[in-house]
């Protein structure tokens, strides 16, 4: 597992978060930085995940952190008020890249191995997306990501939007970042508009239009698509058809 040692975050900065949530003032939704100070404030310790999330219906901050004693403990800070909502000891490790050496007794770390997009698959999608929109009538940006969220390709059609360059992308992170498509997280979080802005906080987004490239079960990557508005007569959006049919171009090599 990769942590990530927070060095910035003071115990003032703690006690301040904490103490502001405690007096009822009035907010603007928590940051991720926020949720983890209020976190470290109940467990000091090394921040090895933080993520925005739903708990019982309100939109919270996922948190991970593994304390001096080994032990991963995780929370789950509600943005609107701070409120630690639940807390828990992960004694499941059986998701962390280690195993065991069972002739000295101790345990080693193994490489883990992520699979990436082919840059030749990412401009094939991206480009069969690019068509299938143009057909449609609409000019977009097109762009494709890989598992780490970062850029393989964009195209941008002639006559696009500038803003759509950043939106498509934005699409494609979310889409490779949460492995799962934004389109079912718009659906998802509807009633919930304090996410939109957690996620916006992140650089992540809550349109539809971006859609996670999957092989062998494992998400390689994420594709991205923004300029083509409104939706057909069953009520699927432009953007996703368009990216459906960029998924669609590289299936054989998907399967």
């Amino acid at each position: 597992m990769r942590y990530l040692q927070i060095t910035a975050l003071t115990t003032s900065l703690s006690v301040l978060a904490v103490t502001v949530f405690a007096q009822g003032v009035e907010k603007k939704p928590l940051t991720i930085d926020e949720a983890i100070a209020i976190a470290l404030a109940a467990q000091p310790g090394t921040v090895a995940e933080a993520e925005p999330d739903q708990f019982e219906g309100r939109p919270v901050i996922d948190i991970e952190i593994v304390n001096d004693a080994g032990q991963e403990v995780e929370f789950k800070v509600d943005v609107e008020t701070g409120e630690i909502l639940n807390q828990w000891v992960d004694d499941d490790p059986s998701d962390d890249p280690v195993s065991s050496n069972v002739q000295s007794g101790q345990a080693s770390a193994e490489p883990y191995i992520e699979r990436s997009i082919p840059l030749d698959w990412a401009l094939a999608a991206a480009t069969a997306a690019q068509e299938a929109c143009s057909d449609l009538g609409f000019a977009t940006t097109v762009t494709v990501v890989d598992q780490r969220a970062l850029p393989r390709v964009q195209l941008m059609r002639e006559g696009a939007f500038p803003h759509t360059i950043h939106t498509s992308s934005r699409k494609a992170i979310t889409a490779a970042s949460r492995r799962e498509a934004t389109a079912v997280i718009e659906a998802e979080n509807e009633h919930e508009p304090t996410l939109g802005a957690v996620f916006n906080e992140i650089g992540l987004i809550t349109l539809s239009g971006g859609i996670p490239i999957v092989y062998q079960g494992k998400v390689i990557g994420g594709i991205g698509i923004a300029g083509s508005p409104g939706e057909d007569p069953t009520g699927k959006e432009f953007d996703d058809i368009c990216a459906e049919a960029g998924i669609a171009a590289i299936s054989e090599k998907l399967n």
